[in-house]
């Protein structure tokens, strides 16, 4: 907790001197009686610890406003997270191969929406497709529904430029104002577009780890009947640049990941979301302990007259 006004705290003296006058000491009787010792005590003892509440619950009260004149800022429940992650993902023609099924953008696609379903609630999500070029298709947000639907839009393009996708990623998280993470998912080479090393080195600036993900099973060849085949020769059925991948995550402090299947794909995105620590952007907290302090200080008046003899 922090204080916005911590000079307010002086209220408290005024507090002080305003509850010597309110309770002052009840002066002894000059002429004493024999039975007053005894009728004292039947008092206390028919008060029981009730005459304690009215006093007690006016005092809460206003320490609680002394403390909302100080504007302490707290994480209040549902409050946004400061915690943005950037699921960043290729959409170049070769992740049309059918080596996951049913295609290796279909598989991260479902490995997306699982990491919306278990990510916390709070967390600010965003969506970037990369081929040729880098877009955003949907800024960090907390609605999952808008997010999937965006998911659902992913289409194909030509070439791909991993460099790109980074640098678009961290424009989001830097618009955010927040602290954030990327999550990026590829299944080739650079081939144009920024160097990727650079868009790292600029992530490591800003304190953004990058968690690297190659997907394609090493080794596979597309059949006639794949729809990459469409689209004419490639190179290589398996074109992951591990070596790449794994610098762009050594380099920001992250982690790279070699994933070869569809559920294998879906369980990392799982675990990857459940490790997320969220740190809560704190709330101004003045109005609440306004409203609860005086409700509380005009309770205790309100009992204490209840209490007191007519």
């Amino acid at each position: 907790m922090s204080l916005q006004t911590p000079e307010a705290l002086s209220l408290l003296i005024l507090l002080a001197f305003l509850l010597l006058g309110l309770y002052p000491r009840r002066p002894k009787a000059r002429l004493p009686h024999p039975l007053v010792p005894l009728l004292q005590q039947a008092a206390r003892e028919s008060r029981g610890v009730l005459p304690w509440l009215p006093p007690a619950l006016f005092l809460l009260g206003l320490l609680l406003l002394v403390l909302a004149a100080t504007r302490p800022l707290l994480p209040l429940p549902g409050q946004t997270s400061r915690n943005v992650v950037i699921l960043v993902m290729d959409v170049s023609r070769s992740m049309m191969a059918a080596d996951l099924k049913p295609s290796r953008l279909e598989a991260a696609k479902e490995a997306a929406r699982v990491f919306l379903r278990e990510a916390p609630r709070a967390l600010r999500i965003g969506l970037v497709a990369f081929s040729g070029h880098a877009q955003t298709i949907h800024p960090p947000t907390t609605d999952r529904r808008r997010l999937r639907e965006s998911l659902d839009s992913l289409e194909f393009g030509r070439s791909t430029a991993i460099g790109e996708g980074i640098l678009e990623a961290l424009r989001n998280i830097r618009e955010a104002g927040g602290e954030g993470e990327i999550l990026l998912l590829t299944d080739g080479r650079n081939r144009t577009g920024k160097d990727p090393l650079e868009a790292a080195a600029e992530a490591s600036r800003m304190g953004v780890r990058i968690y690297a993900v190659g997907v394609g099973v090493p080794g596979w060849i597309p059949g006639p009947e794949d729809p990459v085949s469409a689209f004419g020769f490639f190179p290589g059925a398996f074109e992951v640049d591990e070596e790449l991948l794994w610098a762009l995550a050594e380099f920001t402090g992250g982690r790279y990941y070699l994933v070869a299947s569809e559920k294998e794909l879906s369980g990392l995105y799982q675990n990857l979301a459940r490790s997320v620590r969220l740190e809560v952007m704190p709330g101004e907290a003045a109005g609440l302990l306004g409203v609860l302090g005086g409700f509380l200080a005009l309770l205790g008046v309100a009992l204490r007259r209840y209490l007191s003899p007519a």
